[in-house]
């Protein structure tokens, strides 16, 4: 496909969590995937090959909570790969990588294997406003053992580990710190018009830009694309409540509407009783309730 082509399209944002998951995670388009993973996994470790898992995790308990991910993914040598794209930063990155972590681990460890047999779980978080006070746009988080006076700051286990990707820090970071394929990866996600031709000489990259042209040219996902994007634009509006506010605080509310009328009711047995007992009306009326 001619690059003429691309710049007739007006191309979907990738980093619009619906087109990066369509993108990325579609079937048949697996290597697309495994060039932006080992750009950003930069050989710890290589991957070679991938399959696609299922994106949702239901809940497991009455009361619990379902996952639903961009991409999922098991790597050749047994690494599972949750690939998520952030669109608006709500201040919870870190909590909600280790719950999704959490969920891929369910169920891993079958009676009678040894724990050294749980998989490594890799997530990556790649976001689009800045979600840190850190000064470069990669940070990878491992388990690590804090400083206690005596023995020094070292890694406990990379059994799990998270990327947390700033795109609007890629220009503030030196490029020393950063392989190219990571750089230009990052740069077609934030913006694949801004792509400079010679990149689309590498393949993978050129695939994506074709896929991401047939994307852009068809009304059913544009259609679908908009949709989501409306969403996103409410939230950072504030005309929607996270959802885990709009939970508390309608726990809240519920718990207050029930202390009321549990107060309510229980004034009106007291009365009952009291109007039973023999008391006039007169007198029941001068009675204080109390609702402690």
């Amino acid at each position: 496909m001619s690059e003429t082509k691309h710049e007739k399209v007006d191309l979907l944002p990738v980093k619009n969590d619906y087109v990066f998951a369509r993108l990325f995670g579609r079937r048949s388009h697996e290597r697309v995937l495994v060039c932006l993973l080992n750009a950003i996994l930069n050989g710890k470790p290589h991957i070679k090959d991938i399959s696609l898992d299922p994106t949702e995790y239901k809940k497991t308990a009455q009361n619990g909570k379902s996952v639903r991910l961009d991409i999922a993914a098991t790597s050749d040598d047994g690494t599972r790969l949750h690939i998520e794209m952030q669109c608006h930063n709500e201040g919870n990155i870190g909590d909600r990588a280790s719950f999704c972590q959490a969920r891929l681990r369910e169920d891993e460890l079958q009676e009678g294997q040894n724990y050294s047999s749980i998989p490594n779980i890799i997530s990556i978080w790649i976001c689009d406003e800045s979600v840190t006070k850190r000064q470069s746009c990669c940070h990878e988080i491992v388990s690590m053992y804090k400083d206690n006076g005596v023995d020094p700051i070292e890694i406990a286990s990379e059994k799990m580990r998270q990327f947390i990707i700033e795109l609007s820090k890629l220009e503030a970071t030196p490029k020393k710190f950063l392989n190219d394929m990571f750089s230009i990866w990052m740069m077609f996600i934030r913006d694949p018009n801004s792509i400079p031709p010679e990149f689309l000489a590498i393949d993978e990259v050129k695939e994506a830009m074709d896929e991401l042209t047939v994307m852009s040219s068809d009304p059913m996902t544009r259609a679908e694309y908009l949709a989501r994007q409306r969403e996103l634009n409410d939230i950072r509006s504030g005309m929607s409540v996270k959802y885990e506010e709009g939970i508390e605080k309608g726990k809240a509310e519920g718990e207050k509407i029930g202390i009321e009328k549990g107060a309510q009711q229980a004034k009106i047995e007291t009365a009952k009783n009291a109007l039973v007992l023999g008391l006039s009306v007169e007198q029941v009326s001068t009675i204080r309730f109390s609702c402690a």
